[in-house]
């Protein structure tokens, strides 16, 4: 009997882009040091930002937010199998950062784009995850109310969801 296979790279393409942030020490830098208006000039990271709790690998949740931390959140949002052997999987990163840390005072900077760019030169129209290139199709930023501000970005990964033997 034929098996499907729609489920079964979603958690490691989910894992590529993860390693990929938190591989990256610009990214971390921006999101730990949310005190210093210039993060990359600070030390590498050493601390593990998922157990700290700034990376979350679930749907955005505002009751775990902080006006000390920055969290990014990183969670498989919706998926399109109608296509088989081929599907299209978007993956949703939500960066929130506390409003009074929004901007990266004296350069002229704002932080969620200073992300979002690091993020983009990692994986859009790249082959990272998946069996093509990886997109980053849209964003979005939002005030999440009187404290924290975010935005999102869509990122669609197109994955393999073949029919067959395991």
């Amino acid at each position: 009997m034929e098996k499907s296979f729609k489920f079964k790279h979603i958690e490691n393409n989910l894992m590529k882009l993860l390693a990929l942030i938190v591989g990256n020490q610009n990214i971390l830098k921006y999101i730990y040091y949310i005190d210093s208006n210039n993060p990359i000039s600070q030390p590498d990271v050493t601390q593990d930002l998922i157990e700290n709790g700034n990376i979350i690998l679930t749907p955005f949740n505002s009751e775990v937010l902080s006006e000390e931390k920055i969290c990014m959140f990183i969670n498989v949002h919706e998926g399109n199998l109608k296509y088989q052997p081929l599907s299209d999987i978007v993956i949703l990163i939500d960066v929130i950062i506390p409003i009074k840390k929004w901007l990266l005072n004296g350069l002229g900077q704002i932080r969620v784009f200073r992300i979002a760019d690091e993020i983009a030169q990692l994986i859009d129209q790249k082959n990272v995850a998946g069996i093509g290139q990886v997109e980053i199709n849209n964003f979005r930023t939002y005030k999440v109310d009187n404290t924290y501000g975010g935005l999102t970005l869509w990122i669609k990964i197109n994955s393999s969801s073949m029919k067959g033997l395991r």
